[in-house]
């Protein structure tokens, strides 16, 4: 084996390794999402707002090609007799580190992760059109998530 064919394989290998981090890391970032929902919404589950997570399995490809197979958590809200669904369906996006769609009656939602350069996570709001259009993002909030609550269980 030549130097450059070592050295592609061990370039290989770490990218492989980076990769396979980023989606060993994902759940717990998505559920560190969650638990601040949870905190936003607690007022709300007092009064008979219900929260509560549904387990699924995300089938995805990294960038590479390379393929994952993986369990994590939706998370449901449910009120007024309708139900927001936090689906996170992909750790790798081509408009950041992750993405988690909310679903609800009449309106697509979906949460955009991006991380600094210093390794902060961010999340971003972004409505999805009816036309496939996207609005630019917002930076999610108390304030922007109690909207999106307000509005997908028309409160």
């Amino acid at each position: 084996m030549s130097k450059a064919d070592e050295l592609a394989a061990k370039l290989k290998h770490s990218g492989s390794t980076r990769v396979s981090q980023a989606i060993d890391s994902w759940p717990g970032q998505v559920y560190e999402l969650y638990r601040q929902i949870e905190v936003w919404l607690h007022p709300l589950t007092e009064v008979g707002l219900v929260l509560r997570r549904n387990p699924t399995h995300v089938f995805e490809s990294s960038p590479d090609g390379e393929t994952f197979d993986y369990a994590i958590d939706q998370l449901l809200i449910e009120g007024n007799r309708h139900t927001l669904t936090f689906d996170p369906v992909a750790r790798f996006t081509a408009d950041g580190e992750g993405r988690v769609e909310v679903h609800s009656k009449g309106k697509e939602l979906a949460l955009l992760r991006t991380v600094d350069e210093h390794g902060e996570t961010h999340w971003w709001l972004q409505t999805i059109e009816q036309s496939g259009e996207q609005a630019d993002a917002v930076a999610i909030t108390e304030h922007i998530l109690l909207t999106a609550v307000q509005d997908g269980l028309e409160l």
